[in-house]
């Protein structure tokens, strides 16, 4: 994979955001892989391996996490602002058919685009997250999101292995590169994870409100979707899922059972559906 970047403006201000790519860059099919809250680009290796020799695959980094410029504002961590910093880049692939696949507040970001008159999306893989967002699930991840330091990267994935259970199925060396890339070092010594704590605002604000509703927008996407659930998922219930599906009877739907929010993309049950739709 190639690590490039692309600049973009945020209220007057110059920005970076950094993405990696596999594939040709002449390929008419490009995939654009956007992650979870406080995940990152590399949560997507066995995707985009997976993808490279039918499609130009892009795994980014979005603005706070990894190797993106953080916000000056905490306040700016919500979809809109993620959708300007990606609008240069997402301009570099007009013309060509784009397929998105987002985990979470990836798959928000997706849906918001998705919906619009003009979107460049022509299919979507939405990863554990629906039409209506419970208040118990966004309470939940507002509890955990926090600022931890470590020592060494060992310890770095001992607390991912705990925090991520349903990242459960993943191997050692997957966990590894989780566990490098997602940390960052300290100039006093030691490592924090790799993402702005101040995401955490937004969140602990939204949990302090009332569910969040967003069926307007699922009524209004047309394209092909896929939906990828974690059976054990609070985010993303059954009672949610059955409603989007009967809205849009032609969704497509991977269950996967045992596993909460949010699967990690990264097995070959869930590679191997994501390639099969989006050939389709």
């Amino acid at each position: 994979m190639k690590l490039h970047y692309v600049e973009y403006i945020l209220a007057d201000t110059q920005k970076r955001l950094a993405y990696w790519s596999a594939g040709s860059e002449q390929s008419q099919s490009v995939v654009l892989c956007v992650h979870g809250l406080l995940r990152h680009s590399r949560d997507f290796d066995e995707l985009v391996a997976a993808l490279s020799q039918s499609h130009y695959v892009i795994a980014v980094d979005l603005p706070g996490r990894g190797l993106s410029d953080w916000f000056d504002e905490p306040a700016d961590y919500q979809p809109q602002a993620y959708l300007e910093a990606l609008s240069p880049l997402l301009a570099q692939f007009e013309g060509r058919r784009l397929n998105w696949v987002g985990t979470s507040l990836g798959g928000l970001i997706g849906m918001a685009l998705a919906a619009g008159a003009d979107t460049p999306i022509s299919r979507l893989v939405i990863n554990d997250i629906g039409a209506e967002l419970p208040i118990e699930a966004l309470r939940r991840i507002a509890s955990y999101i926090d600022a931890p330091r470590f020592s060494d990267l060992a310890e770095v994935e001992s607390y991912l292995r705990l925090n991520y259970p349903s990242y459960a199925a993943l191997d050692d060396r997957q966990w590894q590169r989780l566990a490098a890339y997602g940390s960052r070092p300290l100039a006093q010594g030691g490592y924090a994870l790799h993402y702005d704590p101040r995401i955490a605002d937004n969140t602990r604000a939204a949990a302090a409100g009332e569910k969040i509703e967003l069926w307007d927008i699922w009524q209004s996407i047309k394209q092909p979707c896929l939906l990828v659930h974690g059976l054990e998922s609070d985010l993303l219930t059954p009672t949610i899922c059955s409603r989007m599906q009967g809205i849009k009877p032609d969704m497509s739907c991977l269950e996967i059972a045992g596993v909460g929010h949010a699967p990690p993309l990264m097995t070959p049950l869930e590679v191997n559906a994501i390639v099969s739709f989006l050939q389709g």
